[in-house]
């Protein structure tokens, strides 16, 4: 089948344009007419294309499993991959569908998303932390070595390893040698590459997952390439690896997948083969001149190229004029009507992407312009750059799967030393969990967690001053 077909989309189209009358779900019976506030913002198509499982294509006898592995099989070729699979509950199910029969352990970054310490926790594997290292001027959390990587494994009995391809910040590790070191102690190598699909169209953007000869990877489409939230896709480079994430998904997945949701990963597709390469040089094109305008407004820093191996993701501060991150957010949404990707004590990132335009991104400039000129006009005292300094690893008491299962209770940061973690404490900067479920809180942990307090950076995990423990009857 040529790239320029989309066979779930036109199923689905075939099916609506039909007008098939169903006796079967969803209740809706595509009448959008019934809900008229959704259909005055959605329209009615979103009702008449959502058929549940039925598709219309007379030579698959309207199987749309069919129309969709089809539909798999192009974003496959387009991507590189030996198998794709299409996924309707973000990169976080693909990444639990990669780990649900690794057995042994599993090295990850400590910085690792949630999404794989849960995978981890699904599967039953031990976490090999590899310990975050963060830059000394921006705090944020670098990639592992392959160093870094061969201490935690040495005498390990390892089953696979999980990197994140980019960062939140857009850095990149030495990915083809993390993951050749990875296939020499007899792993698998998976990559989280959420933040990077955007990467398989334009030569000046760093390598793929795949390219670097890794065994699966799980792409965000919606994150940069325009499909619906919560749409992603899982690429693997051999049918071993294909048939395991297929067999977690039997058991994961919904059995009433949204035919919408897949159907428009098959037409983002079918537009990526025709103008990815167009598109994404647009982005970066925009991204870049983001950039060097907001270097050349006084008081504003912006992450420098050493670390912006993704110029889409436009790391940028107003540090030096006294404003937190967390500030600078809020004030671009409530005086300026504009939302950034993220912030932290520090920075902000501003995600450009496809759906971006000039007139979008000289609006964002004006405001960190009119911002800067405000916070020079106060007279603000630069912030001063603490240096993250994370204590050790903390002792694990118990799996994460059977911390999880266990009663907790809240109790007091200062009277939480000796017992067990019943979740994760992260404080941001840098992003990087310094408790998860199942970890002692030593003395080390209740200080640093006490200074991250005082310098007012927000902490998740803890509510106000307390912080989620096992019961007594797990006390350490």
């Amino acid at each position: 089948m040529l790239q320029s077909a989309a066979p779930l989309w036109e199923a689905l189209c075939s099916y609506k344009d039909k007008g098939v009358l169903p006796f079967h779900t969803p209740g809706h019976k595509l009448r959008g007419d019934l809900f008229p506030r959704l259909i005055e913002e959605l329209g009615p198509g979103v009702f008449q294309l959502d058929p549940s499982d039925e598709v219309e294509d007379i030579t698959i006898n309207h199987d749309f499993h069919r129309a969709l592995e089809a539909a798999q099989q192009l974003a496959a070729q387009l991507f590189g991959a030996a198998y794709t699979l299409f996924l309707v509950n973000g990169t976080t199910s693909g990444l639990h569908y990669l780990l649900h029969f690794m057995e042994g352990a599993v090295a990850i970054p400590r910085f690792s998303h949630q999404a794989v310490y849960t995978g981890a926790m699904l599967s039953g594997s031990e976490c090999l932390y590899i310990p975050a290292q963060f830059d000394p001027e921006w705090q944020i959390p670098l990639p592992p070595t392959v160093e870094a990587l061969r201490r935690v494994a040495l005498g390990q009995s390892l089953s696979a390893a999980v990197f994140t391809h980019p960062t939140y910040y857009g850095t990149c590790a030495q990915l083809e040698e993390l993951i050749a070191e990875v296939h020499r102690l007899g792993a698998y190598a998976f990559v989280d590459e959420a933040h990077g699909g955007h990467f398989r169209f334009s030569l000046n953007l760093p390598s793929t997952g795949l390219e670097a000869q890794a065994d699966g990877v799980v792409q965000s489409t919606h994150k940069n390439l325009g499909s619906l939230t919560q749409t992603s896709m899982l690429h693997s480079a051999s049918g071993e690896v294909y048939d395991l994430a297929s067999r977690a998904r039997q058991i994961l997945e919904t059995t009433s997948p949204s035919l919408v949701f897949l159907a428009v990963l098959d037409e983002v597709r079918r537009t990526l083969h025709e103008r990815g390469q167009e598109l994404v040089s647009n982005a970066l094109e925009l991204a870049r001149s983001v950039s060097a305008r907001l270097e050349s407004v006084p008081g504003v820093l912006v992450l420098p190229d050493h670390l912006r191996h993704d110029p889409t993701k436009v790391v940028f501060s107003l540090r030096e004029l006294g404003l937190t991150g967390i500030q600078l957010e809020g004030l671009l949404r409530r005086d300026y009507n504009i939302q950034v990707e993220l912030s932290d004590y520090y920075n902000v990132i501003a995600l450009i992407t496809l759906g971006d335009t000039e007139e979008r991104v000289n609006r964002l400039c004006s405001a960190v312009e009119d911002l800067a000129r405000r916070a020079r006009h106060l007279g603000g005292s630069p912030l001063p750059v603490h240096q993250v300094s994370y204590p050790p690893l903390p002792k694990q008491a118990l799996s994460m799967r059977d911390a999880v299962r266990r009663q907790w209770e809240a109790v007091p940061l200062k009277a939480a030393q000796g017992r067990v973690s019943a979740a994760f404490v992260t404080p941001y900067p840098p992003g990087v969990p310094l408790l998860v479920p199942g970890e002692v809180v030593s003395r080390e942990v209740v200080e640093y967690l006490q200074w991250c307090l005082g310098l007012g950076w927000p902490i998740r995990g803890l509510d106000g001053l307390t912080v989620s423990v096992i019961k007594d009857n797990a006390v350490c």
